[in-house]
């Protein structure tokens, strides 16, 4: 239906993928973003959803996906952050890290011309990755 007046549109699954509406709607998408925390047992919670979609006929949806891997913390280990960005790299079209920002951090209503320079870019470097995957599909 907002097909009919949008060329683009975003919805958020939060963690519902199960949830009946989803179906029709990943049958309809074009690129998911994956969004995965630096934890190890974040990433395995992501890898776990991109297994589920490819069992249930969503294969060329994942591998057309991009997963943004969000550093939350300061202390995020950043050897398992290479880890963990070469697991995905086998399964999805791009991963985009994103920096950690305080202003990310605060779980608030997000002003893009607050955040760090840093993730701004990787901002901006998800964007393009997804208007690619559209564009340019794998």
């Amino acid at each position: 239906m907002a097909a009919r007046y949008y060329s683009v549109v975003i919805t958020d699954c939060g963690t519902g993928i199960v949830h009946s509406v989803m179906r029709p709607t990943l049958q309809r998408a074009n690129t998911l973003v994956i969004v995965s925390g630096g934890s190890v047992d974040e990433a395995r919670l992501a890898s776990e959803t991109l297994t589920w979609l490819e069992a249930n006929g969503f294969g060329e949806l994942v591998r057309n996906s991009v997963v943004a891997l969000n550093t939350a913390t300061q202390a995020t280990l950043l050897v398992k952050l290479d880890e963990i960005e070469q697991h995905f790299r086998t399964r999805v079209r791009s991963v985009v890290r994103i920096p950690y920002d305080p202003a990310l951090a605060a779980g608030s209503v997000i002003k893009f011309n607050e955040l760090n320079k840093q993730t701004r870019e990787a901002a901006r470097e998800l964007a393009s990755e997804v208007v690619g995957s559209i564009i340019y599909p794998l």
